[in-house]
């Protein structure tokens, strides 16, 4: 018996190890191929591989079923994010197939080696039911991510954002550290399950806010909430688009993921202790996220900004306790929404900016001046993407998603709270619908690029979140009914 449970935990884990056997895979292949050989492909056939081991293996997810030793968690929850994660890290591969020199990166077997070890750290952080792991799969994560994020090395944005990030990325795992550390001192174990039955005994000391406290500094800043958020703009901009497309959907998924797990089982009888924190990040991350970018005129900024924001609207979620109020089965479908709209925005965005990544003006708004009469079919698709962002029709997915949000914050008393939300999405529309302006009613200018010619892939990135975007707003009960039936399992109901 106890050979086969094994055998099921390894089944399970099966596509971390494909993922990272990838990674390696890469870098030797470039050792012994000295042609220009398909990097891209075999990336995209390592995470088809590991996509279609996760689901083969989908029926080893048992109800808070823990493996390893209990370091990690093979729950459905689990598996949601594993296969949340390997398919939006796919489809950020179809914008950067073709496009990773025009983004300056000479070095793509490096390149995506990285990308797959760091979502091999990003899926092992949700996965994680021990804290000295989740550690572990956080720096596993960000040591790759500070590379990705410095890649183009000639360009000088990019050096500086991934010397930016790496500093203050290793100022907040310091505070996680120390959190954990203090969490061990108090409750003499580092296992999430365990902590909530240690916790329910403490009741409300200052020490046990204090040990929270420290470990919330390290989640909200890879969320990239207020007031950790101060590394998002600059990092976002100076990042090869594609990377920073990458960040905003995968790696602040992932960061969600455990954020929910942390707060929700390990520190749900200290819900106290972290409500009011949480309540006032969501707060002022709606507000100064979407204040700020009203003022940009670097698209990419802004978006970064906006990135910023829906942080906010999801940290609403994490108050509205999942088995009381359905926050949780809100939450997923909205980072489902999400991370379609962010991509494609970032795919067109990609498409539309200048070749010179240090030019002032590579991703400024003039660039998308009268785009509808030189490229009209990415200047439909990038309004498509910006309406959903905003949550007007029809990009319904992005609608629907605020409404599953502020409905479950109502159901929780967060009357006010909902409120704000509701006014800062409404202060988005401005940002958002200043680009669909000057797409539709500026004339072309000289910064505006003439007709581009699409690659296979990243028009099919395009298709892919147009359709999805418009399909999950008419239909949305295939997605949010999966997302129940996780966060089902996920309370032990």
């Amino acid at each position: 018996m106890e050979a086969q449970t094994v055998a099921n935990a390894l089944k399970a884990a099966s596509p971390l190890a494909i993922m990272s056997g990838g990674a390696f895979l890469l870098l030797l292949l470039e050792v012994f191929l000295k042609a220009n050989w398909a990097r891209g492909s075999v990336t995209a056939i390592t995470l088809l591989i590991a996509l279609g081991t996760s689901i083969l293996v989908s029926g080893h997810f048992g109800q808070n079923q823990v493996v390893f030793s209990g370091t990690l968690y093979q729950d459905p929850f689990s598996w949601f994010f594993m296969v949340f994660l390997i398919m939006g890290t796919l489809l950020t591969l179809l914008m950067m197939v073709g496009r990773l020199g025009d983004q300056k990166i000479e070095s793509p077997s490096e390149f995506y080696s990285l990308l797959l070890m760091s979502t091999t750290g990003a899926a092992l952080f949700a996965s994680a039911a021990e804290l000295i792991t989740l550690f572990l799969a956080l720096e596993i994560m960000s040591m790759a991510l500070y590379c990705l994020c410095g890649s183009a090395v000639t360009v000088r944005g990019s050096t500086e954002s991934a010397l930016k990030y790496f500093l203050l990325g290793s100022f907040s795992s310091a505070f996680l550290l120390y959190g954990i550390a203090l969490i061990y001192g108090l409750t003499g174990t580092t296992s999430i399950p365990e902590i909530a039955v240690a916790l329910q005994t403490m009741g409300d000391k200052p020490a046990v806010g204090f040990a929270i406290g420290m470990t919330l500094v390290g989640l909200i800043f890879k969320i990239g909430a207020v007031p950790f958020h101060f590394w998002a703009p600059d990092v976002y901009q100076g990042a090869p688009t594609s990377v920073t497309a990458y960040m905003s959907c995968v790696i602040k998924a992932s960061a969600v993921a455990v954020a929910m797990r942390v707060l929700w089982v390990g520190f749900g009888a200290s819900e106290a202790t972290w409500s009011g924190v949480i309540w006032i990040v969501a707060l002022l991350t709606m507000v100064v996220g979407n204040v700020i970018a009203v003022r940009q005129r670097n698209v990419k900024r802004m978006l970064a900004y906006s990135s910023i924001a829906h942080g906010g609207y999801l940290a609403v979620g994490f108050l509205a306790r999942a088995d009381q109020f359905g926050g949780g089965s809100a939450i997923l479908f909205y980072l489902v929404a999400y991370t379609l709209m962010t991509l494609g925005a970032f795919a067109v965005l990609l498409l539309v900016s200048s070749s010179d990544p240090d030019s002032p003006h590579a991703d400024d708004i003039t660039r998308f001046h009268g785009l509808s009469k030189t490229n009209p079919g990415l200047a439909a698709a990038m309004a498509v993407f910006l309406l959903s962002l905003a949550g007007i029709p029809p990009g319904m997915a992005g609608l629907l998603g605020k409404f599953y949000i502020f409905s479950a914050a109502i159901k929780g008393e967060f009357v006010g709270l909902a409120i704000v939300g509701v006014l800062a999405s409404a202060i988005s529309c401005y940002y958002y619908l200043k680009v669909i302006v000057a797409m539709y009613f500026l004339e072309p200018t000289e910064n505006t690029p003439s007709k581009i010619s699409l690659a296979l892939p990243i028009r099919g990135l395009i298709t892919v979140c147009v359709i999805g975007v418009v399909l999950f707003g008419v239909f949305p009960d295939r997605i949010y009914t999966r997302a129940m039936v996780v966060m089902y399992s996920f309370l032990g109901a």
